[in-house]
């Protein structure tokens, strides 16, 4: 898997007051890292709000922390093995998942997952 993964961050105009005990982050951005246009990825994720829209629970950006590289994302209150195989609906190597305070990256193909340390570390403000 690409290592960029592991540095991911989330940016959030609002943070939530309350967040789901489990849920996972899930794009159709850029499938198998093949990176596509803008529109293309805009009209991808169009789909897959529609697709996923009743646990979608916010809209977030996930992006590498210097903020060059970004994706529209959606946190969907998921169990794990519905949010591997949106992930893979969508052509997408990896989805992140967050179980309390973790965060893990789980590969679609194989459901290896790697802790990545504490997702309130992860977030920042727009």
């Amino acid at each position: 898997m690409n290592p960029e993964y592991d540095n991911t961050i989330f940016l959030l105009p609002e943070f939530p007051a309350v967040w789901p005990n489990n849920f996972a982050i899930i794009t159709a951005h850029n499938p198998m890292d093949q990176k596509l246009t803008d529109s293309e990825n805009i009209k991808r994720n169009q789909q897959l709000a529609e697709w996923a829209e009743p646990k979608i629970f916010i809209k977030l950006i996930g992006s590498s922390p210097d903020r060059t590289h970004q994706e529209a994302s959606f946190a969907g209150e998921y169990s794990l093995k519905e949010a591997i195989e949106i992930g893979e609906q969508f052509n997408q190597r990896a989805i992140f998942y967050i179980r309390g305070e973790n965060l893990e990256l789980v590969e679609c193909s194989s459901g290896k997952s790697k802790i990545l340390g504490k997702f309130s570390e992860r977030l920042e403000k727009l």
